[in-house]
C-alpha cells in the first residue's frame, strides 16, 4: 500500500514542508555519509559515530526512498547486498550541508574545535560553489563506477 505524500506534510509552507523531509536527526546525516563518504550499505552506515539505532536507519532509508532522495538497488555480485543510491534529488541536499557545517562553525566554534572545521572554514565558506561542483561531480563519477 503506497501512502500519500501529501498526509506527511503538516502545512503548505516551504520551510515547515523541508523540515518534515530533512528536519530529524538523523536523515541529514545517511545523506551526509552517502555524499562525503560514499557509504551506499546499510552496514556502512550503521559505522557512523553518531550511532543511529537499526530500525531508525531502516525507516529514514525507507522514507528517503518514497520521497526519491535515494534508489535501493540489490547486489549483483552480491545478491544479499542491498546498495541506496543518492538520485539528483538526493544530491541537492548537498548544498544545505554545507550551509549547515558553515553555520554551525561560525556559531559553535568551541564545541567543534578545529577537528572538523579547517575545510568549512577554508573551502566550504571561501570557494562554495567550486566546493559544492567537486563533491556532487566527485559522487555522480563514483555512482557510474559503482559495482554492485
Amino acid at each position: 500500500m503506497k501512502k500519500d505524500k501529501n498526509a506527511m506534510f503538516r502545512s503548505l509552507c516551504p520551510v515547515a514542508t523541508g523540515l518534515d523531509v530533512l528536519g530529524d536527526k538523523w536523515t541529514l546525516l545517511i545523506l551526509r555519509d552517502m555524499m562525503f563518504f560514499h557509504k551506499s550499505t546499510f552496514n556502512e552506515f550503521k559505522t557512523a559515530l553518531e550511532l543511529m539505532p537499526s530500525k531508525m536507519l531502516s525507516n529514514r532509508l525507507k522514507k528517503l526512498e518514497s520521497l526519491g532522495f535515494v534508489s535501493r538497488q540489490k547486489g549483483v555480485l552480491n545478491k544479499k547486498n542491498v546498495h541506496y543510491i543518492l538520485e539528483d534529488q538526493g544530491i541537492e541536499t548537498f548544498p544545505i550541508m554545507v550551509e549547515l557545517a558553515v553555520f554551525s562553525t561560525d556559531f559553535f566554534y568551541d564545541h567543534l574545535g578545529d577537528t572538523y572545521t579547517g575545510l568549512v572554514k577554508t573551502r566550504m565558506k571561501n570557494d562554495k560553489e567550486n566546493y559544492i561542483n567537486e563533491m556532487t561531480g566527485g559522487y555522480r563519477k563514483f555512482k557510474e563506477n559503482l559495482v554492485l
